[in-house]
């Protein structure tokens, strides 16, 4: 994004000016005085009853697993805030849009128990290899219930979703997720964090007007994902957003390894953009070499200002 937005934010600060450090959460500092939170102009802000906690559960996923993995899971309908003043009609995963992060390691059996407890129809569908027979486009109908059993694979990041239709529909409201497939043999140890693309249509046009990352806009905006300096940092992105052909990630500041998919243990390029199709994905690598807020947000500029800007800060 542009240096003037950034500059707007820069409290006793001119546009060209450098921070000599920056404080424990990521803040530039000038001298001995912190400018606070660094604006950027336009983006939506998230609720303001949400504190640096309420995404934790939807961005830092499980440790790697060993073993059978059993996961319950119910569909329910709920009326949540988006962004401030802003609140959606949504279809969920176990009350949240995403649903929760999912984990396995490849070879392994998984069990899915899915109950439907809203009045439409709805299912579960893993991205990845899996029996036919266990592929998630048959309804399970109001009341209803299935277990999909699963062996976990490939490695790598997939996404979740339901698959009735009319399918835009469905993932619109919020039926969606991450299901990370852990190598047999581990990845290097590092800071995780999933971050999922998503938009919400609040007017009912069929396109979206707020764009989030885990479901919220402005939410790594006000709350940044901290990080140490130094060390590896690894990102499971997913655009799930419905109405929009494409998205992207773009890291300020530093560029990155990207593995599509995740299913390689090469890296296929080194970035600081990855542009992602509906439903596509990446394990993205790296480390911030220096105290500071690096910002993030997709390329397309107007779901950045619409609330998918957020900060990682290195502390």
């Amino acid at each position: 994004m542009g240096g003037a937005a950034l500059g707007a934010g820069f409290v006793g600060g001119s546009l060209g000016a450098r921070p000599a450090r920056a404080d424990e959460g990521g803040y530039a500092v000038f001298g001995s005085e912190p400018t606070g939170p660094l604006a950027y102009g336009g983006a939506s802000d998230p609720p303001a009853d949400l504190d640096a906690t309420a995404l934790d559960a939807l961005t830092n996923p499980p440790p790697r697993t060993s073993g059978p993995r059993r996961y319950e899971i119910d569909i329910v309908a709920r009326r949540a805030a988006v962004a401030a003043s802003v609140t959606v009609e949504q279809w969920t995963f176990n009350g949240s849009a995403p649903g929760p992060i999912l984990r396995a390691t490849e070879g392994e059996q998984v069990s899915i128990r899915v109950r439907n407890l809203t009045d439409h129809h709805h299912n579960l569908h893993l991205h990845g290899r899996h029996s036919p027979l266990m592929d998630g486009w048959e309804p399970i109908p109001p009341g209803g219930e299935f277990t999909y059993e699963v062996t976990a694979g490939p490695a790598g990041i997939h996404p979740y979703h339901c698959h009735t239709a009319p399918l835009a529909q469905h993932v619109a409201k919020g039926l969606y997720g991450a299901f990370i497939v852990d190598p047999a043999e581990p990845r290097a140890g590092a800071r995780e964090a999933v971050l999922l693309l998503s938009g919400w249509d609040t007017t009912g046009a069929g396109r979206n007007d707020i764009y989030t990352w885990n479901g919220v806009a402005g939410f790594f905006g006000k709350y940044p994902i901290k990080v140490h300096v130094g060390e590896l940092v690894r990102l499971y992105v997913l655009n799930m957003t419905e109405y929009d052909p494409v998205g992207s990630f773009h890291l300020h500041a530093e560029t990155f390894d990207v593995f599509r998919t995740g299913t390689g243990t090469l890296p296929s390029e080194h970035t600081d953009t990855v542009t992602l199709g509906q439903g596509e994905r990446a394990i993205l690598e790296f480390r911030l070499p220096e105290l500071g807020r690096y910002m993030f947000h997709p390329h397309q500029h107007h779901m950045a200002s619409a609330g998918a800007m957020g900060w990682i800060a290195a502390i």
